[in-house]
């Protein structure tokens, strides 16, 4: 299996969850969007990236060693959010009062 594709599942699963409508054409997820009147879709490639960069890594120099920040003993993991159908719903709501 190839390097994320676990972790590439997972979040395009997310994303089809977090915006009605949106689906997977060929290797891209297509979120579709009504902007100005006009019916638009957002073209999403999800790729595993070659090499971990640390936030702020954009300012380093090509070829210039960032260090990447690993986690320790004192570090807490991150917990996976779970989003309720209430929640889903309110965004859903929110998104239509505002035209998304």
């Amino acid at each position: 299996m190839a390097k994320g594709a676990l972790s590439k599942q997972e979040a395009t699963q997310k994303i089809l969850e977090l915006f009605p409508g949106s689906f997977i054409y060929e290797k891209e997820i297509r979120i579709p969007f009504v902007e100005e009147g006009e019916n638009i879709q957002l073209k999403c490639a999800l790729t595993c990236a070659k090499t971990n960069v640390e936030v702020g890594g954009e300012n380093a120099l090509p070829g210039e060693d960032v260090p990447v920040a690993t986690t320790s003993a004192t570090t807490t993991p991150i917990e996976k959010t779970v989003v309720s159908d209430e929640e889903k719903e309110n965004l859903r709501r929110m998104m239509e009062a505002i035209g998304i």
